[in-house]
């Protein structure tokens, strides 16, 4: 495989490191075309060195290798003043996160902590019952009814814990459950 016209140009121009410098010549000793492509570009740098009047003494060797020494500085400044990809994000992940973490916080503590109940002063004590029109909470004289007016009754269920009761709404036909719990 033949290298690029840009690698073969900078090796005419001595500009290659070391490395590369070291590989093209070992291809150049092989191939013709290629050390044909090189000598071209040597004759078209003597022919511009040669048509532009260009000052006695200076030494270009050490002017190119200083203009190398400045690109490289110049990009290692850049390094510095470029900010790294593996940075910290900074307060704002965070900031955005807290509120998020006070709400799961504050959801998890009202699922897990149950407040103790107390009873009303004069509690006797109250008779849940399931009826054909709802459901019924009696203590004393006092009745409370959930009642489901436009709803037939299609079980009744009765355990230590309450009562559950299964309505079906006649005019959606949608089963309505509802469980009453009296301690």
């Amino acid at each position: 495989m033949h290298p690029s016209e840009t690698e073969l140009a900078l090796y005419a121009g001595r500009e290659l490191g070391w490395w590369a410098r070291s590989r093209l010549r070992r291809h150049l000793r092989r191939c013709g075309t290629c050390r044909g492509q090189v000598q071209e570009f040597l004759r078209w740098r003597t022919l511009l060195r040669d048509l532009h009047d260009m000052p006695p003494g200076v030494n270009w060797e050490r002017l190119a290798a200083e203009m190398r020494a400045n690109i490289r500085v110049g990009l290692a400044a850049g390094e510095c003043v470029r900010p790294l990809r593996g940075e910290r994000a900074g307060w704002r992940p965070a900031a955005l996160a807290l509120p998020v973490l006070v709400l799961l916080l504050a959801g998890w503590l009202l699922q897990v902590w149950h407040p103790p109940l107390r009873r009303a002063a004069g509690w006797r004590g109250a008779v849940v019952a399931a009826t054909a029109s709802g459901v019924e909470l009696r203590q004393g004289g006092a009745v409370l009814t959930l009642l489901h007016p436009h709803a037939s009754d299609v079980g009744r269920f009765a355990s230590g814990d309450g009562v559950r009761v299964r309505y079906v709404d006649a005019e959606t036909g949608l089963v309505m459950i509802s469980h009453v719990y009296a301690q």
